[in-house]
């Protein structure tokens, strides 16, 4: 997976699972995990370890072989994105938290291992099935708009951008009904 500020942004909506107010992981079982297959053919599997220290965790890895950690990530007691940590020990930090998908306008700080520090801006509105995302860094030309639709425990079920599209493809151990 890339690591590019512009397609961290664009791949965000559904690695990260930002529903509009988060992803729901409170109602979400331990061991939950689900799997997304990306427009360039790549397929990973994200799966719910839990809450620790007040923060949920997550692991993603390949979907073919659950032992290639890809990254783990960080959301906090609101299910909202605030860190990914890279298997290779790269990292990526939102604060106070990554509001892409937040309802309205939001903005937040970027940072990661490359020196990256940038005040991003998003808007999120309502489109159809879905939302509509606009985001970038401030002062700066906007990343290409996204759409989004949510599923079960809002996550994210559908994604696409000019450049890039995903969707999920299955869930497991996630109780009934989702």
């Amino acid at each position: 997976m890339p690591r590019g500020l512009g397609r961290v942004l664009l791949t965000l909506a559904l690695l990260a699972g930002p529903g509009l107010a988060g992803t729901d992981f409170a109602s979400m079982p331990v061991g939950c995990s689900w799997t997304t297959k990306y427009s360039d053919g790549t397929l990973v599997t994200e799966t719910f370890l839990g809450k620790r220290g007040g923060k949920y965790k997550t692991e993603v890895t390949a979907a073919a072989d659950p032992d290639a950690l890809i990254r783990k990530v960080t959301y906090d007691a609101k299910g909202r994105l605030l860190r990914k940590d890279w298997a290779d020990g790269n990292w990526e930090a939102f604060s106070p938290y990554s509001c892409f998908g937040e309802a309205g306008k939001c903005t937040y700080r970027y940072t990661n291992s490359s020196g990256a520090d940038q005040k991003i801006a998003s808007k999120t509105v309502a489109k159809g099935k879905g939302f509509t995302v606009r985001a970038g860094a401030v002062g700066e030309k906007a990343y290409p708009d996204e759409y989004f639709e949510l599923g079960a425990f809002d996550l994210m079920t559908r994604n696409k951008a000019s450049n890039y599209s995903a969707r999920m493809t299955q869930m497991q151990g996630c109780g009934p009904g989702a």
